[in-house]
């Protein structure tokens, strides 16, 4: 294809010159075509010096004035030549006598400029295109390696978490702890199996989560009231695994008292490709800020910011006692 591409490129500056020259009335049509296939090697071979060696070697390592005397002096050489090939056959075969030296060497440099011209303009656009696609490259890797990092930070955090969990109950409710490390065991499998991922269906996420807040409740008191509202049946959506785990997380850790009445609400609507999750809570007057929760929220910012830029809204506030967080991923 691109042999092709050259050729039909060639043959288009060959036959040109002889079509504007026959339209001016100015030669026969073969005797156009015979000047312009004659020049063809010289515009070949000025063209492909540049392209394939000389802006490469001189001109993109900025040896310009090197460049600059190397172009010249190829032209030079290459409209002599032609004006004693040029002048060769017109004394062989009879025809008008050749223009002043000079006049020819003066117009013929200046035709000779245009490959060298064409070739820079060829190889700056491919160069720019090779910065382009490595640019693009070195952004997805750090991407990759970004997300990556953010994963192995937010597994720790969790398992933390569930562990603290398990380790209060050992105490007073060896049952109930040992239910724990079952459910754990089944939090860990999906961790193992999606985490991975990329996408996973929204269905797997909504069961993640169940899992987890049942996991969590095992400890609650009958103080804490624990309000789930998720569709029985998900549109087959795809979503990066463990975005909501924070927000559910956050609110077991700052909404729960041992001593207060609290309540807990988790809730996920779907609206087209929309997904609305929220997450409420009480609020438990402490010394430590909800709106800088620690790790786990900073990295669901990090990891928003990376997976849906531009197609997401994380929001919290303050209303009427509770504090509710709320994220919308627009698929």
């Amino acid at each position: 294809m691109k042999l092709l591409t050259h050729i039909a490129s060639w043959a288009v500056v060959c036959i040109l010159p002889a079509l504007i020259f026959i339209s001016e009335g100015n030669q026969r049509f073969e005797e156009a075509l015979s000047r312009s296939l004659t020049s063809l090697p010289f515009l070949m071979f000025l063209f492909y010096s540049c392209y394939y060696w000389l802006i490469d070697k001189l001109w993109f390592k900025k040896h310009y004035l090197l460049f600059i005397l190397m172009v010249v002096a190829l032209i030079l050489c290459a409209s002599y030549s032609k004006y004693e090939l040029f002048s060769y056959f017109n004394l062989h075969k009879g025809k008008l006598k050749m223009p002043p030296f000079h006049a020819f060497m003066y117009f013929d440099f200046l035709s000779n400029l245009l490959p060298v011209v064409f070739a820079m303009a060829i190889r700056y656009a491919q160069r720019n295109f090779s910065l382009e696609i490595a640019q693009k490259e070195v952004k997805a890797q750090k991407l990759q390696a970004d997300l990556t990092q953010l994963k192995y930070q937010l597994q720790p955090h969790f398992f933390f978490n569930a562990l603290n969990n398990i380790y209060s109950l050992i105490a007073f409710d060896p049952q109930k702890a040992q239910q724990s490390v079952h459910s754990l065991s089944k939090l860990m499998r999906h961790f193992m199996q999606n985490s991975d991922q990329k996408q996973i269906s929204l269905t797997e996420e909504v069961d993640f989560l169940q899992q987890y807040i049942s996991l969590m409740q095992l400890r609650l008191t009958d103080k804490t009231t624990v309000r789930i509202d998720f569709p029985n049946q998900l549109p087959p959506l795809t979503i990066a695994p463990l975005l909501f785990i924070s927000l559910v997380e956050n609110a077991f850790k700052h909404g729960v008292s041992a001593t207060e009445a609290t309540e807990l609400s988790f809730s996920l609507r779907v609206e087209g490709n929309k997904v609305l999750f929220r997450s409420e809570n009480s609020i438990i007057p402490t010394n430590e800020s909800l709106y800088s929760s620690g790790i786990g929220i900073d990295n669901l910012k990090k990891r928003l910011t990376l997976l849906y830029p531009g197609k997401h809204q994380y929001t919290v506030e303050e209303r009427d006692g509770k504090y509710i967080a709320q994220l919308t991923i627009d698929n």
